[in-house]
């Protein structure tokens, strides 16, 4: 399958205001050989949208809730191998109670770095996906130290986007 089918057929899961942020931000070329991948996808009676892909199995709970109750420590260990701009794009879906002591006690760089990421609010595809993530990932008794070669939040997100850069 060619990048931008592979493409197509991931924007097609997406919500359609997520699809048209990405698609706004691509060479005209692209949106071209996209859309007319996507109306393919629409003429042959493919359901789109965030409800026609599994979603990820959603911890116990509301995962906003279960990141709600979360201590200081979880959160932490979740966070600390976690790039600076997803922790802030995590934090500016809150307000959560460690946020404060969770800033306070990075190093002053990553701290500057998180607070500048947290400033933007992410997409609502993506925004869901951290979420429920997080929530799994903390429900699944994250370890007090992240181990070695630990999936990240971003891997999965950077295998959805890997094809549309070949």
């Amino acid at each position: 399958m060619s990048g931008h089918r592979q493409a197509a057929a991931v924007l097609h899961g997406l919500a359609a205001e997520d699809r048209d942020l990405i698609l706004a931000e691509l060479p005209a070329t692209d949106q071209a050989a996209l859309q007319a991948y996507l109306q393919e996808l629409r003429e042959l009676g493919f359901e789109g949208g965030p409800d026609a892909v599994a979603p990820v199995a959603p911890a116990a709970g509301n995962p906003r809730d279960v990141l709600a109750r979360a201590g200081l420590v979880p959160v932490q260990a979740l966070l600390a191998a976690e790039p600076a701009s997803l922790v802030g794009q995590l934090l500016a879906l809150g307000p959560w109670s460690w946020a404060d002591e969770l800033l306070a006690q990075m190093p002053a760089a990553r701290r500057e770095a998180v607070q500048a990421a947290a400033a933007q609010r992410p997409a609502p595809a993506l925004a869901r996906f951290l979420l429920e993530d997080a929530a799994r990932r903390l429900a699944d008794s994250v370890p007090a130290a992240p181990a070695p070669g630990r999936r990240g939040l971003l891997k999965p997100l950077l295998r959805l986007v890997r094809p549309w850069t070949r």
